[in-house]
């Protein structure tokens, strides 16, 4: 009998829940290709954030008021540090009073990769900044151009440098399908932002959306987006590359607004899910197959935050898994972060 042992990477965010402030398009000097945040976000666009934070501070008093413990506040949303002095000086002065008054334990923020200096970093740091989310979205130099986001993969590498210079945990956005990407070239991305120190991924496919600049590029035929097989299979993949690098999120939060306005891309409100599971199976199924043909599985020892995942949506790996020996009867759910599988014909007692 031999025993094979892998690591499993799904584990939930660590750190308090987040509660968002979203600000669409705030600080944003330029409108890129593929962008409607205020369809994904389900607010207007606003060049005054007080009625963001006021909502935010409601949300935050609300937990405080059925005797939660605080969370983090994250403002959302357009270029953070983009913002006009007024704007980003009345966020950075609320976030200090959510902290001072225990609303908030502690507080995010999003922004551009070409919006960010030393003495920016310095600023959020002091005002109580514990993480900077960076929209990295590729380091393909076509893809960034063809998207308009205005800045070269240098521009990208260097934000991310001083990220971590700050001392401040670091976030990197990216969004796989964009004009002239590949999915080669995004597991490439995943494999950069890991080397260049990224705390936490996103993965936020592609999508076309009503009313945006890659809208009239798909309606003319120029572009095409990743079908959802394609997305499934490669963002499996760049989690498996990430390894120890958690994926925070697969996918953008579910709007109906922004349902409703979705032309076509891999659109799923559970796409997260359906990519954890494509991992599960093909991590299995190369399990099972290691040695060679000849060895039978006789037991899998799993661990529990797989068994969301293990079986796929309405049972779609079940066929697969069971012909790598992979069925119901042999598996054993435990509080291990690890797979374990026996082969032949013994098991573990």
């Amino acid at each position: 009998m031999s025993i094979l042992v892998l690591p499993w990477p799904w584990r939930k965010p660590d750190g308090p829940p987040v509660v968002p402030c979203f600000l669409p398009f705030a600080g944003c000097r330029t409108r890129c290709l593929y962008c409607a945040q205020h369809l994904q976000t389900g607010r207007p666009s606003e060049a005054d954030p007080s009625a963001a934070l006021d909502a935010c501070e409601a949300m935050l008093e609300e937990r405080l008021a059925r005797g939660l413990p605080p969370a983090e506040a994250a403002f959302y949303g357009g270029t953070f540090t983009g913002q006009a002095e007024a704007g980003l000086a009345l966020c950075l002065a609320r976030a200090e009073r959510w902290l001072a008054s225990g609303l908030a334990s502690c507080w995010r923020c999003s922004t551009r990769p070409d919006c960010l200096s030393r003495d920016m970093l310095r600023r959020l740091g002091n005002a109580g900044c514990r993480t900077v989310e960076l929209g990295i979205q590729t380091f393909g130099a076509e893809p960034l151009e063809r998207s308009l986001r205005g800045y070269g993969p240098d521009c990208a590498r260097q934000a991310m440098g001083l990220v971590r210079q700050s001392g401040l945990v670091l976030g990197c956005q990216l969004l796989p399908g964009l004009p002239g990407s590949t999915p080669e070239g995004f597991l490439e991305d995943v494999r950069e932002s890991c080397a260049l120190g990224a705390d936490f991924l996103r993965f936020y496919p592609c999508l076309v959306i009503r009313g945006t600049g890659l809208a009239k590029l798909w309606e003319q035929g120029r572009y095409r987006p990743w079908d959802m097989e394609t997305a499934v299979e490669t963002l499996a993949r760049g989690l498996a590359l990430a390894g120890a690098v958690p994926v925070a999120r697969i996918g953008v939060a579910y709007e109906e607004e922004l349902g409703q306005s979705v032309l076509a891309g891999p659109w799923d409100r559970d796409l997260g899910t359906r990519v954890w599971s494509r991992l599960a199976l093909r991590t299995l199924e190369q399990a099972a197959g290691t040695g060679g043909r000849e060895r039978r599985l006789a037991r899998a020892w799993l661990p529990r935050r797989m068994q969301g995942f293990l079986w796929g949506q309405n049972g779609e790996n079940r066929q697969a898994l069971a012909a790598a020996g992979i069925v119901s009867s042999a598996v054993a759910w435990t509080a291990a972060d690890e797979i374990r599988l026996a082969f032949d014909e013994e098991c573990l007692p």
